[in-house]
């Protein structure tokens, strides 16, 4: 009977280290592909952020660009004469200048309201040129 109890212990010992065995291998390739996953999601992320800040380097570029245009054409006056008038360019302008907002859109709606009459929308640009200190 002794070599029987000491066979049954040993065929449970030896069953028990193959159950354990075989379940802590798929935890390690369980681990292994957490990490796969993980890097991957990493690289993706690291992707996405290179590509947002090109993009974001890009619009910044650009907006720098057209606002020196605007402020070149707004120097030498042709943005404020009737023939060089870009009614976006003189809102941008005003948008982005320190006069208070009550300011900013009483101008903007005495431009608008000067329409394509050369005579009064050289005169609101006059006051919009002022007003900017140009």
């Amino acid at each position: 009977m002794n070599r029987t109890l000491i066979l049954a212990i040993l065929v449970a010992i030896v069953g028990a280290g193959l159950y354990f065995y075989s379940n802590n291998s798929s935890v390690t390739d369980a681990a292994g592909d957490m990490k796969d996953s993980i890097s991957q999601a990493a690289g993706d992320a690291a992707d996405t952020a290179t590509d947002a800040v090109e993009q974001a380097t890009g619009a910044a570029t650009d907006a720098v660009s057209g606002a020196a245009d605007t402020a070149a054409e707004a120097m030498d006056g042709t943005l404020f004469s009737p023939e060089g008038y870009d009614a976006v360019k003189v809102a941008d302008l005003i948008d982005a200048s320190p006069l208070d907002e009550a300011r900013k859109s009483s101008l903007k709606t005495a431009l608008m309201a000067a329409g394509d009459d050369p005579a009064l929308l050289s005169d609101i640009l006059g006051q919009v040129k002022e007003a900017l200190g140009m």
